[in-house]
């Protein structure tokens, strides 16, 4: 059996960091063929199956807003090319959107806790009426990369 791979780089980047910590040396370096690899092998309904194309989908990180991060994105695409980690690299366009959110604090057990309106900053409906239940909803930047293959 033939199986493609298509891989959401901007998903892998930031699910890999959220699993293995930011601090933890090494884990951008993941062999993303040898993965797959392991992940069909164990495919008991997939006798000899094998990669025929693994395909790298992602966008470039605007150089101008994030030098740092355009630079190790770079420097891994290199790495991906040299290493015949995929077969092909796809490009598509980063969307930047804004996205509301309740504003939170940092609870005593680090969770957030929502804010709710009281002195000195309090809310009221058309009416005058105080509304302390009411939620202070804040822009938060996000982004999302699209690739095209």
């Amino acid at each position: 059996m033939r199986v493609g791979v298509y891989v959401d780089g901007f998903n892998l980047y930031y699910g890999a960091r959220q699993l293995c910590g930011r601090g933890t040396p090494g884990w951008r370096w993941l062999d993303i063929r040898g993965l797959a690899s392991t992940l069909i092998a164990g495919r008991a309904n997939w006798p000899e199956a094998s990669i025929e194309r693994l395909v790298y989908c992602t966008a470039t990180i605007d150089p101008t807003s994030n030098p740092s991060g355009h630079a190790d994105q770079q420097t891994y695409l290199k790495a991906i090319r040299a290493g015949g980690t995929a077969d092909v690299i796809a490009y598509g366009h980063y969307v930047s959107r804004v996205k509301t959110a309740p504003l939170a604090t940092r609870g005593p057990k680090g969770r957030p806790v929502l804010t709710h309106p009281q002195w000195p900053v309090t809310v009221q409906d058309g009416a005058g009426l105080a509304c302390p239940t009411a939620l202070f909803m804040v822009p938060t930047p996000t982004g999302r990369r699209r690739a095209r293959t």
